[in-house]
């Protein structure tokens, strides 16, 4: 502070007026001096105590859906598998039995009764096939729909849980698009302060620090509105961990 104080005085202006301006200034720049410094060090605590949360959040809420998405992982892949195959393995019968009824169909439109009876013959002979392998794929099908249904009611608690988690982010995200111009202002003003403060010129680097300490207190509020939105990320985060399925 002092060093500050020297740099000032090194630059007197002449006139009266000027000069009660230039001291009213320093008086200015003296008295809001230590809450600048101070708020400094606070703000960047604070905004190291987000970030740092903020990787906790994020690291948490990555493993919880880790868990969920490994819910009934195996029996699910198993029946996947399973439903997958017996589609490839009808498939060449049920897509033959399929066009032999849209043949049968055209033949008849087009009064072709002969070639219409013939297709019949052919399709009726897949018939049974065609049904046993439809069953086949079903009961295939159905037996992963209604795992998916069960694995969906296991993980819903702590779905339910985890749902404030994407609108607080968006909450934050929103906050950082407000906070991202407001620090490059503050970050100006500094300059400026720094700048003036070499100069010697106490009027412009007492605008300078009021400037910066303004935008440092907007952006100490931004902050801390953001750690109470992180804080209850958090809290959803344990809540979703302690209904995860077991």
């Amino acid at each position: 502070m002092v060093l500050i104080l020297l740099l000032l005085w090194s630059s007197p202006l002449s006139s009266v007026s000027a000069a009660s301006e230039w001291d009213s200034a320093l008086d200015e720049i003296h008295n809001l001096y230590t809450d600048y410094t101070g708020l400094q060090t606070l703000l960047k605590s604070d905004i190291q105590r987000n970030q740092e949360l903020r990787k906790q959040n994020n690291t948490a809420l990555a493993a919880v859906n880790k868990r969920l998405q490994a819910t009934d992982a195996l029996q699910l892949g198993r029946l996947r598998t399973t439903a997958e195959a017996m589609r490839k393995k009808h498939a060449p019968l049920l897509e033959q039995y399929t066009s032999l009824g849209k043949q049968i169909t055209a033949a008849r439109k087009a009064n072709n009764l002969k070639s219409a009876a013939l297709l019949e013959i052919k399709r009726n002979k897949l018939k049974a096939g065609a049904v046993a392998a439809r069953a086949e794929v079903k009961t295939a099908t159905s037996a992963l729909a209604e795992a998916k249904a069960l694995t969906a009611a296991r993980n819903k608690p702590a779905k339910d849980a985890l749902a404030p988690v994407a609108k607080l982010k968006k909450q934050i995200a929103a906050q950082n698009k407000l906070f991202s111009p407001a620090q490059a202002d503050r970050s100006e003003a500094d300059k400026r302060y720094k700048a003036a403060v070499k100069a010697g010129d106490a009027t412009g680097a007492a605008a300078a620090m009021k400037l910066s300490y303004t935008r440092m207190q907007e952006i100490r509020t931004m902050v801390g509105q953001m750690y109470g939105w992180e804080q209850q990320i958090s809290t959803a985060l344990r809540a979703a961990e302690l209904k995860l399925p077991k």
